[in-house]
Formats: C-alpha cells, sequence, structure tokens
C-alpha cells in the first residue's frame, strides 16, 4: 500500500471534563509527592521550611503539572532531567532514579539535588516525575552551603553527575552510602535521599493509575491541551503588551564591583506575541559565589513573566514556547567552568526577576509590582548541649512583598525567588530541637513602602544563641544596599538591617556576604526585615485603608500624616 492511501487514525477528540480531571489529578500527584516528601525526610530546611518542589515533565521535558512550592526550582528542573535522561540515551529501564546535583549539569546550586524517574507506559518513556530538595549540608566550604568564601565549584560542596541512584528498582546503597559521607549530617542527608525516592516513587504509582484509567491516548491529549493552554496564555499577556524594546536594570551587591553594586541589565523586545529577552549584556562571571547557571537564569526569567501573567493556567511548559531567552557563556548568568554558584537561587535569581520585570513594566505600566524583600539567609552551625552537631537555616522573618495595583504587599513571606514557597519554622520546634531562643518576632511598623498600595511589612526578629560553645554563622544574601524599589509613584521600602549583639561589647553588623562569624554563648541576633515597596502616590490612598493601617499598627501616626496625607479630627 502507498503511503498516500495509508489509513490514518482519527484524531482524538477530548472532552472538557476528562482534560479538567487528568490536569487536577497530575497537581494532586505532585501534592502528594511534596506531601510525602514532608513526612519522611529528616532535616528541618526540609520538614519544617518545605525547600524542595515537584513536577510531571512530558516525554519532552516540558513542565505539565508542578506543586507549588519554589518558583525558581520548578523552572529550572526541565533543563536538569533533560541533562541527567541524555547522559543515560538508551540505557534507561522501568524502575530506574536518576541523580543529580551539578550546576554544570544542568542543576542550581549544590545543595539542591534532584531525584527523577522515568514513567514508562505502552513500551516508551511517556513522563518524568521529578523532585528538587535543598540539602541542609553538601559539604563545601561553610556548614549548610552559601560559602562566600568558594572561588571554584569545588569549594562548595560534593558535585553529583547524572547517577543512577536506583537501578531497575534496586538501591544502590554504595552510592547512597558515598553521598552521605559527604556530609556533615550523613544520616539527615541520607534519610532525606530516601525521603525524595519515595516521593517519586509514590509519583509514578499515581500516574501509573491514571493510564488505567484513561489509557496512553487520552493522557497524551490532555498533556498537549495543558502545554497548548500555557502557551496560549504566555501569547495573549504578550499580544496586550507595548510592542518594542524595553529595557530592565536591577542590582546585586557585591563588594569587588564599583560603589559595591553590579548591574544586571535586561533587553526584551516584544513583537507578535513573542518576546525575546536579552541577558547578554551581562557582566562576565565571577571569581565568587553569585554566579547563575544557565538553568538557573531561565527559570528566573520564566517566574518574572509568570508574576505578571497571574494566570494559572499558565504554570506549564507551553508558557516557554513563547519566549526566546539569549544568555552569554562566561557571563555571570550563564557561567562555565570552575564558577562558583552557591548564592544562584535565592541572590543572583531575584535581581534577574526584578531586572525582566522592571523591563515588562515598561510593556505595561499597570501590571507593574512593586519591590520584593530579597533574600537574605545564614546557616548557624555549633553543637547541642549533648555535643551533637546542628546546621540551623534561617527562614524566619523573609521580609515583604511588593503592592501591585489591585493588592498591597503581603507581610514577611518575601522571596521573589519562592513568596511564601518556603514556610518559616515553627518556633517552638526550633527552640525545643536547637539551643536556640525566639525573644522577639513581630512586624516592623512603617517598614511597607508607601504608596496607593503599600508595601508588605518587614519584621523585626531577635534569635538568642544560648549553647555552651560559640557557633558559626555564614550569611548569604542582598538587599542591605539595594531596598525593595517602589513603582508608578510608590516609595521604596527600607533595606535589610541585621547585627550580631554581644553579651559584652558593641553591636556589629551582619554583611550579606559574612563567612565564618562567630557567635558566643548568650550573644543574640537581630534582624529588621525589608518591607515591599509600594505601587502608586500614598497620598491617593483611601483614608480608611490608611486609618485601618494606623488602627492595627502597620503605620504609625507620623507616617500617616506626613506620607499618607492623613488629616485627623483632633
Amino acid at each position: 500500500m502507498s503511503p498516500s492511501n495509508t489509513p490514518t487514525a482519527a484524531p482524538l477528540t477530548l472532552a472538557p471534563l476528562t482534560l479538567a480531571v487528568v490536569r487536577h489529578r497530575m497537581r494532586a500527584v505532585t501534592e502528594e509527592m511534596v506531601e510525602t516528601m514532608t513526612r519522611t525526610c529528616f532535616s528541618p530546611i526540609l520538614n519544617q521550611s518545605q525547600d524542595f518542589s515537584a513536577v510531571i515533565l512530558d516525554s519532552a521535558f516540558q513542565t505539565v503539572s508542578q506543586a507549588e512550592r519554589v518558583p525558581i526550582h520548578m523552572g529550572a528542573m526541565p533543563l536538569a532531567v533533560r541533562m541527567m535522561a541524555e547522559a543515560f540515551d538508551g540505557d534507561l529501564a522501568d524502575g530506574d532514579v536518576l541523580m543529580a546535583n551539578d550546576p554544570y549539569w544542568g542543576g542550581s546550586h549544590l545543595p539542591d539535588v534532584t531525584l527523577a524517574m522515568p514513567f514508562f507506559a505502552d513500551g516508551g518513556i511517556r513522563l518524568w516525575v521529578a523532585l528538587r530538595a535543598h540539602q541542609g549540608d553538601i559539604g563545601g566550604l561553610s556548614a549548610g552551603g552559601y560559602s562566600a568564601a568558594a572561588r571554584e565549584i569545588w569549594h562548595e560542596g560534593l558535585r553529583i553527575p547524572p547517577l543512577k541512584l536506583v537501578a531497575g528498582g534496586t538501591l544502590r546503597g554504595d552510592l547512597l552510602r558515598l553521598v552521605a559521607e559527604n556530609s556533615r549530617k550523613p544520616d539527615d542527608l541520607r534519610g532525606d535521599l530516601l525521603a525524595q525516592l519515595s516521593a517519586v516513587r509514590i509519583g509514578a504509582t499515581r500516574l501509573a493509575e491514571l493510564f488505567a484509567r484513561y489509557g496512553r491516548a487520552e493522557i497524551a491529549g490532555a498533556v498537549d491541551a495543558i502545554l497548548d493552554g500555557g502557551e496560549a496564555v504566555m501569547r495573549t499577556l504578550l499580544a496586550g503588551c507595548r510592542a518594542g524594546v524595553h529595557h530592565g536594570l536591577s542590582h546585586m551587591e557585591f563588594a569587588d564591583a564599583p560603589g559595591g553594586l553590579l548591574p544586571i541589565p535586561v533587553s526584551l523586545t516584544i513583537e507578535g506575541g513573542r518576546a525575546v529577552v536579552d541577558l547578554t549584556g551581562c557582566p562576565d562571571q565571577v571569581r565568587a559565589f553569585i554566579n547563575s547557571p544557565c538553568a538557573n537564569s531561565r527559570a528566573a526569567v520564566m517566574v518574572a513573566f509568570l508574576y505578571f501573567s497571574g494566570d494559572e493556567e499558565g504554570l506549564s511548559g507551553g508558557s516557554a514556547r513563547a519566549l526566546d531567552i539569549r544568555t552569554r557563556p562566561g557571563s555571570l548568568v550563564d557561567p562555565v567552568m570552575p564558577a562558583p554558584v552557591g548564592a544562584c537561587t535565592s541572590s543572583t535569581a531575584c535581581a534577574l526577576i526584578e531586572a525582566v520585570l522592571n523591563a515588562l513594566e515598561g510593556a505595561d505600566p499597570q501590571r507593574a509590582i512593586g519591590g520584593f524583600a530579597r533574600r537574605f539567609r545564614f546557616a548557624l552551625a555549633g553543637a547541642t548541649d549533648d555535643g551533637a552537631p546542628f546546621i540551623w537555616h534561617y527562614f524566619l522573618n523573609k521580609g515583604g512583598t511588593g503592592g501591585s495595583r489591585d493588592h498591597d504587599g503581603w507581610p514577611n513571606i518575601g522571596g521573589l525567588h519562592n513568596p511564601g514557597g518556603t514556610a518559616a519554622p515553627s518556633v517552638e520546634r526550633t527552640e525545643a530541637s536547637h539551643p536556640l531562643v525566639v525573644e522577639e518576632y513581630a512586624l516592623l511598623p512603617d517598614s511597607g513602602g508607601a504608596g496607593e498600595r503599600r508595601g508588605g511589612l518587614g519584621g523585626r526578629l531577635v534569635l538568642r544563641y544560648d549553647g555552651q560553645e560559640p557557633a558559626v554563622l555564614n550569611a548569604s544574601g542582598e538587599g542591605v544596599l539595594v531596598p525593595p524599589t517602589g513603582t508608578q509613584g510608590g516609595e521604596a521600602g527600607p533595606g535589610h538591617r541585621y547585627a550580631l549583639l554581644p553579651q559584652d561589647g558593641a553591636a556589629r553588623p551582619i554583611a550579606v556576604h559574612d563567612s565564618g562569624v562567630r557567635v558566643e554563648p548568650g550573644a543574640r541576633i537581630l534582624c529588621l526585615s525589608a518591607g515591599g515597596g509600594g505601587f502608586g502616590d500614598p497620598r491617593r490612598r483611601p483614608r480608611a485603608l490608611v486609618e485601618r493601617d494606623v488602627a492595627c499598627g502597620y503605620v504609625s501616626t507620623e507616617a500617616a500624616r506626613d506620607v499618607y496625607g492623613l488629616e485627623t479630627d483632633a
């Protein structure tokens, strides 16, 4: 029979109800994966702060579904899983689970370890389930990662290229032991990796149940529709923007740069429902841990566009089809070996997101968003009273988010790369399991940038260290010299202010890249976190909202009068 006479299958007609069920069921699968991780992992950074993310990818490594946790993770996983799969091209079997963390194999920074499992059906790989988790310690110069003193990637910890943690359903115990023993907390790392393994396996099990109900053809049709829907959302957004070239700029805090600031420029060209995001003007890579691997940089760009969209249907790999992201190898946002990259996810990513949002503001000012508090984190390493080592990651008091046309910013959940996605740990559990006491924890009045829509408040935290021996603090962050910017006439929020308060002696400011800071027993750490930037002229804020802010203690009576122009009857 000639090809022209070969009968073709009738196109599948997918019922809208089936599409809705499959879409929500896949979302439920990713949520069950993160719940499995939460309930079985060991480290506080995971079981309390949930610094991990789960995705389902199609066979072409496009995101089909994701649990809403850490956007910067999810946007980077497609490239990571693609490179992991390519490393085992032709050598993948049902039951295999791959593992990697290497930034030069599609990873972000070394603490983020990704496990990925191919899902087989009808003789081929139809989907992938993957979970990336920030491990509490992966070796390197500084406990807990974020080694500000790192000058090359090998200073930052154990590099894991694509490996098979599980081959044909059998766990490779020797490999697990090798990885765990390269951590200062080997038992935690081993337990956390096994929790990740349980999570991806439960994801594959649930997908098998879904395929058993609907079959490969209907699932494939639903996947295509989900991806097409994401593309349509992004193209509609871009079609409604001002065509042409728009420029954005943000800065990073870097002591070796002129004035201590490193520019992050973005050029954005929008035309015909498509955008070209040009990052080639970014500075050359540096011998410091603020370089951002290509996968992380691309994820940051996607996060900015999804903020701007605000449409949940756009949360799929289809939205990336409308974007052309260009980088320059050897630059800060596309470094080459052996550049260190430890701060890329929470520092460089935030600056990139801000720069892209700044460019998008020129394309559609009414969608503009005030600046978010940047992430200023630290890890505190020491010993408990019984001599056991501990590493505590600071996830409390993350600052405020920016105001927008229709809403005030959210208070104290900051972090532009993952607002609210990593929960604040329990104060009670922190005090029960570490020699730490939270003496004060409250919202900080007048910390939100003033505006018609006010920026979200930052906070005040006082943490006392009650260990018997000195501890060591390693910082990594931004937001002291670069405060959250206001937009459309709104005012900036104040920057972060952190300090070490010894029992005897003067207060010592904590800088964003401080490393090896000695913390004596009885010392306190003061953290005043930034508030978000405001949107619009503060004098246009409705009187009733200003009065509410004063009554709730968010805005002082002086600021209400002097900044917002509130006149009282007194």
